[in-house]
């Protein structure tokens, strides 16, 4: 990009970034997930860093938190409040501790790592002032040696008050409440005392240990944590709300709960906080050399936090706790996104210093987003084995649910209408059921001046043919059966993993074959001599046997893959598995041939079909005009020419325990792989479903379990782990 087309993008991520954050941060609206302002947010800071002098004061990038509302009285902070600096990946992490390194002046600094959970709430300081009796009993101590100041800022944890707060440690102070703040701009913020003071875990007063007795106690303490709502609190209060005036998340409850004028609103909404800071002129007073005494000193003084924080001598073990919390997120009954990392070391802490907004020894390890920003580069065409043409966008590279993607599907002419989307438009992209990532809107107000309308094509972009969109749908198809990228995809689609599984077969592979006019369907790749192979580009005597001995194992494969590798429209794996084995198959014993299939198909009415459990009218349509087609049932003679029988599944001799019983697989479980484990259900009576409804009867979730853990919470469905299910196998 260069510098005029960067001034132009960098103007529109300014405007849209603080439309969003005024929404989000004054008005308590949440217009896009916060994952796609992060994103945006970085796409400024890459074009700002990469173009420097179109920095300007007023960008988002240079600000902390959002102005004011003006209803409420504004209040200045007794310390600048800063904002944590985002990582997302380990490799962030790294930079981060390359960075400290480099401030410190050292290499190979061994660092230990305060955790903390990062709670999405409502930023707020907390003002307590010395009461007269203790600050009389203070004077005459000898003042501490003048020390720098600053703020060092984090975002969490969870609630559970210490065994020992305030048990046989004697006190050495009392402060008194004074006043609450949100962060505002950073500079200043909004009284919102009056709504704070009726949160029932914030003390009004602070009781100092008399471990502190000796040191010369600050005339203020103010000290940094989060209001946030609880999930179940949130749904009942939108259950009394009209719909409109309903709360999109907890966060946004919180921040209209604590701006209320009126506290008796604020009492009835259940309000919490979790505190996690104090500003470090008090806490070099009272010499709290750690970050974790720090935590336990606000225990002691009856502060509300989590003791769940913890110290880890290395990255390996911070991005372990990570992908912990990270599975374990969804049951918790409050929003987090992220944890916080911290140099433990307070004196580090000060040493590391900050940069104009963020503390160098802080990272907010953000969880890997499922919505996120990109530019759409460009729009094709991609031909399907079915002959559906679907429009692919690429994109802008971006980390989505833990992956790089640069393609996702439009689905159709219809949909690309209906959100009016241009080649060089800013997009929100997610993964649709955790796999396909779609596009879910259109960023109108980031659309370039160049923007490209789509025009959908008449001819398929493979073979030219006129496309058909057939009556009652919505996808356009190319109908010529002997187009090439349909027989590519037909012949890739049959040797894939779910299929025959022909390892070695790959696109390219495919491609070369098709060129080189080895293959024209996938009957002749059981034709296939190691002496064809080592003609082709990069196929040498090694590759080529290597091939070979894959299609000879593919000659023996269950029937249910052989259907699905069939490639038959609307004839996915699930009800492949339901015709191989409740098609009342002929001449059969222990396999089958393509033959006996064609028969079987043939033969059973289409009526006769869709009574069948699992295959209703249109697979049942489909089905039979496939074999009715007699190229395909050439197919089928050609391919059992080549050697090939299906293998019929017998009935499981295990004990049918689940039968009636359907299951939810979700994340990575320790030791079971998720075909596996899909194939022990079934084995036993069950089915397994691709997404949670009200019918399922069990979310069998791993680590890094995603939304089908949370539908499942909802929906009040059991979930289990492997350790539950294999008890259930025993």
């Amino acid at each position: 990009m260069d510098h005029h087309n960067a001034a132009e993008r960098i103007q529109q991520l300014k405007q849209e970034l603080l439309r969003l954050n005024s929404a989000y941060f004054t008005e308590n609206k949440t217009l896009v997930p916060e994952s796609v302002r992060d994103s945006l947010k970085q796409e400024l800071i890459k074009w700002e860093t990469q173009f420097p002098d179109l920095v300007t004061l007023d960008s988002p990038t240079q600000r902390v938190g959002a102005p004011l509302d003006g209803r409420l009285p504004k209040q200045k902070h007794l310390h600048p409040k800063e904002s944590l600096q985002d990582a997302f990946s380990r490799a962030d992490l790294d930079e981060w501790v390359e960075i400290m390194e480099r401030a410190l002046g050292k290499e190979h600094v061994h660092f230990a790592f305060e955790t903390e959970l990062k709670i999405d709430g409502l930023n707020m300081s907390l003002v307590y002032s010395l009461t007269p009796s203790s600050a009389k009993a203070t004077a005459g101590r000898p003042s501490p040696s003048p020390k720098g100041r600053g703020e060092e800022q984090s975002n969490s944890v969870e609630e559970s008050p210490f065994s020992h707060r305030g048990k046989g440690l004697g006190m050495g102070g009392q402060y008194r409440f004074l006043r609450a703040v949100t962060r505002g701009d950073g500079h200043e913020g909004e009284d919102v005392t009056h709504t704070v003071k009726t949160i029932e875990s914030v003390p009004l007063t602070l009781e100092i240990p008399q471990k502190y007795a000796k040191k010369t106690l600050p005339k203020f303490l103010e000290i940094g944590g989060e209001v946030y709502i609880e999930k179940a609190t949130l749904e009942a209060i939108n259950a009394e709300l009209p719909e409109e005036d309903r709360f999109a998340n907890p966060r946004n409850a919180a921040a209209g709960s604590v701006r209320q004028l009126d506290p008796k609103i604020a009492a009835s909404r259940r309000l919490k906080m979790f505190c996690y800071s104090l500003d470090t002129a008090s806490s070099e007073a009272l010499e709290i050399e750690t970050q974790t005494e720090l935590m336990e000193f606000l225990a002691h003084c009856g502060l509300p936090l989590q003791n769940d924080f913890q110290v880890f001598s290395s990255l390996d073990s911070v991005e372990k706790f990570y992908k912990k919390i990270s599975s374990a997120r969804d049951a918790l009954p409050y929003d987090i996104d992220g944890i916080v990392v911290k140099i433990n070391d307070r004196r580090m802490q000060k040493d590391l210093g900050s940069t104009a907004k963020a503390p160098r020894y802080a990272r907010a390890l953000k969880f890997a987003a499922e919505q996120a920003s990109a530019r759409i580069l460009d729009i094709e065409l991609q031909v399907g084995r079915t002959g559906a043409i679907t429009p692919v966008a690429h994109l802008s590279p971006v980390q989505l649910a833990g992956t790089t993607v640069t393609r996702a599907t439009l689905h159709n002419e219809d949909e690309i209408v209906r959100q009016d989307i241009c080649i060089g438009d800013t997009v929100i992209v997610r993964k649709a059921g955790d796999i396909i990532p779609e596009v879910l809107e259109v960023l109108k107000n980031l659309r370039p001046k160049d923007a490209i309308p789509f025009r959908y094509p008449a001819h398929c972009p493979s073979c030219s043919s006129l496309l058909v969109r057939p009556e009652g749908e919505v996808v356009h198809r190319c109908p010529n059966p002997n187009c090439s990228a349909v027989r590519h995809e037909r012949i890739e689609h049959f040797a894939s993993r779910y299929a025959l599984n022909i390892e070695g077969l790959g696109s390219e592979t495919v491609v070369a074959l098709i060129e080189a006019n080895l293959v024209s369907d996938a009957g002749d790749i059981f034709f296939l001599r190691e002496n064809d192979l080592l003609g082709l580009p990069l196929f040498k005597e090694k590759k080529s046997a290597k091939l070979i001995a894959a299609i000879e194992k593919a000659r023996s494969v269950p029937l249910e893959r052989f259907l699905f590798g069939l490639g038959i429209r609307h004839i996915g794996r699930e009800t492949a598995e339901v015709l191989a084995k409740r098609l009342p198959w002929k001449k059969l014993k222990e396999t089958v041939t393509p033959s006996a299939i064609a028969e079987t198909l043939q033969s059973i009415a289409e009526e006769e079909l869709y009574t069948i459990d699992g295959i209703g009218e249109v697979v049942a349509r489909s089905l039979k005009e496939w074999i009715s087609d007699a190229d395909n049932r050439a197919l089928l003679h050609k391919i059992e020419n080549g050697g090939l029988r299906a293998a019929v599944t017998t009935a499981s001799a295990l004990e049918q325990i689940f039968t009636d019983k359907i299951f939810v697989l979700t994340g990575t479980l320790p030791t079971l792989g998720r075909e596996e484990a899909k194939e022990m259900i079934k084995d036993r009576g069950g089915k397994v479903s691709s997404s949670v409804s009200k019918k399922t009867n069990y979310v069998l979730a791993g680590e890094e379990a995603g939304s089908k853990l949370e539908d499942a919470q909802k929906l009040g469905i059991a979930v289990i782990d492997e350790e539950k299910f294999q008890k259930m196998l025993a």
